[in-house]
C-alpha cells in the first residue's frame, strides 16, 4: 500500500511568508479534490497534514482509506526554534493536547511518544524549519520515529542529508511531496508491500517494514508552484470582488493585484533564489552537525 505522507490543503491557513500573511493561503487545494487525485495517482491511502490543524483530514475522515495527519509545529521554548513534526494517525482528542503541548517541545515530544503516535521530523535541513542547529537536532532524535527522507519540494542534496541521519540513526524513512499545489499529490511516497488497510500500513510504517520513492524538487517544480499558488491568488479575489464589487477592501485589492501582476513573470528567479539559500543552509547545517558525535552521518565522519 502507498501513502504520501506530506500533503496540504486550504484549512492550512494563511502564509507564513512576510507581506502574503493576510493575503495568499498555504495551499488551496480542496481536502476532495486531493483524495481524488492521490487516488488517480496510484495512491492505495490518502492523507491530509495540514498545518497545526486537522480540520481538512477530518472532512474525508469517514473514509476507510484516509488517515488522519498533521504537521505540528513544535516549538524550543528557550529560543523560539519551530521545527515542523509529522504525526500520522490521531484522533481529536489527541489533537487537542498536541494543540495545547505544541509551545514547549520538551512536553510535547514525551507525549508523542506515550500514545505511540508516528512521529517524523520533516525537512529537516530546510530553512522552512527556522534556524534549526545541530543541537535542536540531537535533541530531536531520541523522540522521533523516522525522518522525511524525500521531501518532494525540496533538493536532492536536502533529502541526502536527512537520508544519511535516519541511516545513522536508525529511524525510518519517509515520503511526501509536501505539495501545497495539486502538482505533486501523489507523486512522492511511502510503500508497506504487506499492509492491506491503513491500521496494518501504521503497525508496518513503526517498525520501519516501508520504501519510500518518488521524485525530489527542483527549481522547475517550485517555480510550477509559485505560478499555480499566484493564479490561485487571483482566481479567489477575482471571485470575491465580483460577488461584493462595492466593497472598497475588495477594489483596493484587485487594483494591487493588478499593479503587481508583472511579478508573476519571475517565478524562475524566485525559485533560484529560494534553493540557492537552501543549499547554502544545508550546508551550514551539516558543518554544525558535526559537532555533535552522536549525529555524525557517513559524509560528516
Amino acid at each position: 500500500m502507498r501513502l504520501d505522507t506530506h500533503v496540504h490543503s486550504s484549512y492550512s491557513g494563511y502564509s507564513t511568508i512576510a507581506g502574503l500573511s493576510r493575503l495568499m493561503r498555504e495551499s488551496y487545494n480542496s481536502p476532495e479534490g486531493v483524495y481524488r487525485l492521490a487516488k488517480a495517482r496510484g495512491m492505495d491511502l490518502v492523507t491530509l497534514t495540514d498545518h497545526d490543524v486537522i480540520a481538512g483530514a477530518l472532512a474525508i475522515a469517514d473514509r476507510p482509506d484516509v488517515i488522519v495527519g498533521c504537521e505540528v509545529t513544535g516549538v524550543f521554548a528557550g529560543d523560539g526554534v519551530r521545527v515542523h513534526l509529522g504525526v500520522l494517525g490521531l484522533n481529536e482528542a489527541q489533537f487537542a493536547d498536541i494543540e495545547r503541548l505544541r509551545g514547549d517541545v520538551c512536553e510535547l515530544l514525551p507525549y508523542l511518544k506515550q500514545q505511540r503516535l508516528f512521529v517524523s521530523l520533516n525537512h529537516v535541513a530546510s530553512r522552512v524549519n527556522g534556524r534549526i542547529t545541530g543541537a535542536h537536532v540531537a535533541a530531536l532524535i531520541p523522540w522521533i520515529d523516522g525522518l522525511e527522507v524525500i521531501n518532494g519540494s525540496r533538493l536532492r542534496l536536502q533529502n541526502r542529508t536527512a537520508t544519511q541521519l535516519a541511516a545513522a540513526h536508525g529511524k525510518v524513512g519517509i515520503a511526501g511531496s509536501d505539495c501545497h499545489t495539486m502538482r505533486g499529490v501523489g507523486q512522492t511516497w511511502v510503500e508497506a508491500p504487506h499492509a492491506t488497510n491503513r491500521d496494518e500500513f501504521l503497525d508496518e510504517l513503526r517498525a520501519g517494514r516501508v520504501r519510500v520513492g518518488g521524485r525530489h524538487g527542483n527549481v522547475l517544480t517550485m517555480s510550477s508552484d509559485v505560478i499555480r499558488m499566484t493564479s490561485s491568488l487571483y482566481a479567489e479575489h477575482g471571485r470575491a470582488f465580483v460577488e461584493q464589487p462595492w466593497r472598497w477592501r475588495r477594489q483596493l485589492m484587485v487594483a494591487c493585484l493588478a499593479l503587481g501582476s508583472p511579478l508573476i513573470s519571475v517565478p524562475l528567479v524566485l525559485a533560484s533564489l529560494h534553493f540557492t539559500l537552501e543549499a547554502r543552509f544545508n550546508r551550514s547545517l551539516l558543518r554544525d552537525m558535526a559537532r555533535f558525535p552522536m549525529l555524525r552521518v557517513p559524509e560528516l565522519a
